[in-house]
């Protein structure tokens, strides 16, 4: 997003941070079936966010009774499943729901199963994926003015796949990609209380207490069976424990305009602990408190928005053996929207992102590979990395129009221009070797990988859309292209993906409840750059090396059609609908930009019925 990877966009699940920094591992564990609504905001975030949002934040909101259930309805449930062709997986579960004149509640539970695609070099071995989930989520409405909430959350994922499961042909690796055991395994708490009451300045707050803990194992089968006395089951924990109060108020200035005014504090702590053979995980802690304070000033008569916000950032990271890594930071933004006529909308801001460097970036000293002949390629600590910064300008524009073509139609089109310097962006780096490679050509071999602070880099881009709606077809087009690389060098940066289009067509049949729908992808081929400055004289091709010295290989650019069809039975079962989806409906074979092999065609299905 934005020119970023996982690292620069923030994930949060009720408003609470649930992306860990504190390992290599960083997913979001959380099944789809208790999401409801999916929020994106694209751009840098971290006055309202926090650390982690460089590029853009995605804010997930989880299914409440009152959302599900009619008006009048004390009680209901839904049933969902579904399966798929190409893995043989399928997903089946149920949510019960009630509520009262005071309290409402709901629990839902789901499991998962899929089979995943093994190496051609792994020996055979029962390759699969087993997901099982609950959450339990009750609010208690005590009086207008008093609203308090409880969620419990339990996640569990056991799985047999490739230590890498990325990466499916290995042969030309310097190292195997064994078959590995592993369990995940997240327990979440959170208690949310909401204050309304009546005044003349419509304040409101909120108040989250929150606490994760996730526990992940993993067991290298193949290393476990030649060094069963040397090697065991890797165990970690990560911890995360906080609470966040937030409020807001509307303060008239006169008759002519009128302040909303948002404030808040926050204060999150992380803790990692491992066992032995856990070495890439190494034991650390993290302490983050901020505060924010933000002023929407609105003029009464000119269709004009001001806004500015700042963020003060305390942390610390710690790791037993090193000197506490410790830093403040000041994240502000200003922006100015208007709306000259019902028809138009402009927008402009200047906004900073800051991110901490990770524990695993600041500690890891783990052996990474070792290869017969070339040695031991190790991580080496780096506690010295100091936190990513950036600064977006971007302006755009939005056009809509009522009753363009025919009565009840809309027709909406806009776009952004974004440009973002990075200050001291966090790359990976390394001490390199001449020596032999497997083609007995000379490579250059990673003795030494460690984490440093790019001075600068610079992402620029456009962001497209069109929107067309009547009561025949939804049609919508969604364009990026964005581009980003180091300032001093010319290397482009590992998270950027090429140039994007995304279409999507939804029509309705007429009265029968069908509707019908296709989506296509089409990507652009890659444009990595890189230089020559360590390119070896016995290469003869003409291929530029990106920072990690490897020879660059543009990836082809794609299009991909998926084509669905759904059913709402209500005419014959309420609540009852269907949905059948051809994914690559022409079986194309690509590659993302990153050079991860994709799905073939695959055929889903999948039944919902809710009472």
């Amino acid at each position: 997003m934005r020119g970023y990877d996982s690292r620069g966009v923030k994930i949060m699940v009720d408003n609470v941070t649930h992306d860990f920094n504190s390992g290599l591992f960083d997913a979001t564990l959380i099944d789809p079936s208790l999401i409801s609504k999916a929020y994106v905001h694209k751009g840098s975030s971290s006055v309202q966010h926090g650390s982690g949002a460089m590029g853009g934040v995605i804010s997930l909101k989880t299914l409440s009774a009152s959302e599900v259930l009619e008006p009048e309805q004390r009680l209901g449930g839904r049933l969902f499943s579904g399966i798929n062709r190409n893995d043989h997986g399928y997903y089946a579960g149920g949510t019960l729901l009630g509520r009262s004149d005071s309290v409402d509640a709901l629990f839902s539970y789901s499991q998962r199963k899929k089979y995943l695609v093994s190496s051609i070099e792994s020996v055979p071995f029962d390759n699969q994926e087993k997901i099982h989930n609950w959450m339990f989520k009750t609010v208690w409405m005590a009086n207008p003015a008093y609203h308090v909430g409880l969620q419990l959350r339990e996640y569990r994922n056991d799985g047999l796949s490739l230590r890498q499961p990325a990466l499916i042909n290995t042969q030309k690796n310097m190292f195997k990609n064994t078959p590995t055991e592993r369990h995940a395994h997240q327990r979440d708490i959170l208690i949310n209380q909401i204050f309304k009451p009546e005044n003349r300045f419509q304040w409101e707050a909120e108040w989250d207490i929150y606490y994760t803990d996730l526990s992940l194992n993993q067991l290298d089968l193949v290393k476990a069976q030649k060094k069963p006395t040397e090697y065991g089951n890797e165990r970690r924990n990560q911890y995360t424990y906080g609470s966040k109060f937030s409020n807001h108020f509307t303060l008239p200035v006169s008759n002519w305009a009128f302040s909303r005014i948002q404030s808040g504090i926050e204060h999150y702590q992380q803790a990692q602990t491992s066992n032995e053979y856990a070495i890439s995980y190494p034991p650390t802690e993290l302490s983050n408190t901020s505060g924010w304070l933000n002023n929407d000033f609105t003029f009464a008569h000119i269709p004009v928005t001001l806004s500015a916000g700042t963020r003060f950032t305390q942390y610390h990271v710690n790791r037993e053996g090193f000197a506490k890594n410790k830093h403040t930071n000041w994240s502000s933004r200003v922006a100015i929207s208007a709306t000259p006529t019902h028809w138009l909308s402009l927008h402009s801001s200047y906004a900073e992102g800051y991110r901490t460097p990770r524990m695993a970036e600041l500690y890891n000293n783990s052996l990474h590979f070792s290869t017969p002949f070339s040695g031991s390629s190790i991580f080496k600590t780096s506690p010295d990395l100091k936190p990513e910064t950036n600064k977006t300008a971007e302006a755009g524009l939005k056009l809509s129009f009522d009753d363009f073509v025919v009565t009840g139609d809309t027709l909406s089109f806009g776009s952004t221009y974004f440009h973002t310097k990075a200050r001291n962006y966090i790359a990976m780096n390394s001490q390199y070797k001449r020596k032999i490679g497997p083609d007995l050509y000379y490579v250059w071999f990673p003795e030494t990988i460690y984490y440093i602070n790019v001075p600068s880099a610079t992402i620029t881009g456009f962001d497209s859309f069109v929107h067309y709606q009547s009561q025949w077809f939804d049609l919508s087009f969604n364009h990026n292209l964005t581009t980003a690389k180091e300032d001093l060098e010319n290397h482009a940066l590992s998270s950027i993906r090429p140039e994007s289009l995304i279409i999507k067509f939804n029509a309705p049949v007429s009265n029968t409840g069908i509707n019908v729908g296709w989506s296509g992808e089409f990507a652009a081929r890659t444009k990595i750059t890189g230089d020559s400055t360590h390119k070896l004289p016995d290469r003869k091709n003409s291929k530029d090396l990106d920072r990690y010295r490897r020879e660059i290989f543009q990836q082809a650019g794609y299009g991909i059609h998926d084509f669905y069809i759904n059913y709402q039975a209500d005419q014959f079962v309420k609540g009852l609908n269907t949905t059948l989806t051809l994914k690559n409906a022409f079986d194309k074979e690509y590659v993302s930009s990153i050079g991860v092999p994709q799905e073939g065609r695959n055929v889903y299905w999948n039944v919902n019925y809710r009472w």
